[in-house]
């Protein structure tokens, strides 16, 4: 029943008047217009979106450019420390494997010491066999001698003839042999001055001999064999002093080749080796590094210990030289000393 009623009045209602005014009027020309501005609303927003959009990748590109030139810049810090590290490793390298600059020069004095050595003994023993006739003289033959005896005449002769040679040689000097600088002078002798030091060593150890205690005894007799022990002590220890002055000469100024040249000796070879090191500014600025151009004198710590170690080298190789010197200068001491006492030894 209610249903019904509410039926009909719905359909009086349509069918009011009044119902017209509720009927919804078209304005097309109001709507293509809002259409037309929602259009333009529409593309405005699409452009700024794109725009947008276009930001968005533009900032993501950055950001990936940013982190890839970092971890290229990375890569090359990296690469570059590398390389640095490797180029210094070749370096150090290179150093090590590089002789010292002044090597030549400790090669050198090396070779000229061991010259000088075997120089020194083959001038020795020339000089000896030069002077043996001598000796022979002096000794009556000495204690292996199975000829005659050893008489005044021959002494005299030997005298002479040893007498006469030194003149001839001095004179040829031009009075060299008076010059006695040449005995205490540490510069490098020529080859004249050197021949006149010779003969002053001569002049030095008597070239006139004394006529033998064995002279005029009868072989074989007690009296004969204590006059030739007398006779070799008193020549052996002549000789022993001259060879000594020779030693001398030898290593202060070296010996006479078979040219007839002077080689240098061992002071002189220490000296020059000394002089191109203490006795340069060169030497010394590079060993400091405080040249004025330190990178053409740079010398680097791998060559400073090479440079270290051949001084201490020489100075081994010296000091043992000095050795040497002083055991043959305590054995002439010795030997003076038993030569003293033995003159208060009755004969």
């Amino acid at each position: 029943m209610k249903s019904l009623k509410m039926c009909i009045s719905l359909i009086l209602l349509g069918l009011s008047p009044f119902a017209f005014s509720y009927v919804q009027v078209v304005d097309q020309p109001s709507i293509n217009q809002d259409q037309y501005a929602n259009y333009k609303r529409i593309a405005e927003a699409i452009k700024e979106f794109v725009v947008e959009n276009a930001k968005l990748v533009a900032q993501g590109i950055a950001a990936e450019n940013e982190v890839e030139s970092i971890n290229n810049g990375f890569a090359n810090v990296i690469a570059r420390l590398d390389r640095g590290k490797e180029e210094r490793q070749n370096l150090e390298q290179l150093e090590r494997t590089q002789p010292a600059k002044d090597a030549c020069d400790t090669l050198s004095l090396t070779a000229g010491l061991e010259d000088a050595s075997c120089d020194e003994l083959d001038q020795i023993q020339e000089l000896s066999k030069a002077r043996s006739k001598r000796y022979s003289t002096a000794t009556g033959g000495g204690i292996m001698n199975e000829s005659r005896v050893t008489d005044v005449q021959d002494v005299n002769s030997e005298n002479n003839r040893a007498a006469i040679e030194i003149m001839d040689k001095c004179q040829a000097l031009d009075g060299k042999c008076q010059n006695s600088e040449l005995w205490i002078t540490d510069k490098p002798l020529t080859l004249n001055e050197y021949k006149a030091l010779q003969l002053q060593n001569d002049l030095a150890a008597n070239v006139n001999i004394s006529v033998p205690n064995v002279a005029g005894l009868k072989p074989g007799s007690s009296e004969y064999a204590r006059a030739v022990l007398e006779d070799v002590r008193r020549e052996n220890a002549r000789e022993e002093a001259r060879t000594s002055l020779e030693v001398i000469q030898i290593a202060l100024h070296g010996t006479i080749t078979k040219d007839g040249e002077r080689a240098p000796g061992r002071v002189e070879q220490y000296t020059k080796f000394q002089d191109k090191r203490f006795g340069e500014k060169q030497w010394i600025c590079e060993i400091t590094n405080s040249c004025n151009n330190p990178i053409e004198a740079y010398a680097p710590p791998a060559e400073l210990q090479r440079r270290a170690i051949q001084l201490q080298a020489v100075m081994a190789s010296l000091k043992l030289d000095q050795y040497k010197s002083d055991l043959r200068k305590e054995m002439l001491l010795k030997n003076m000393m038993l030569h003293e006492l033995n003159k208060e030894t009755p004969q």
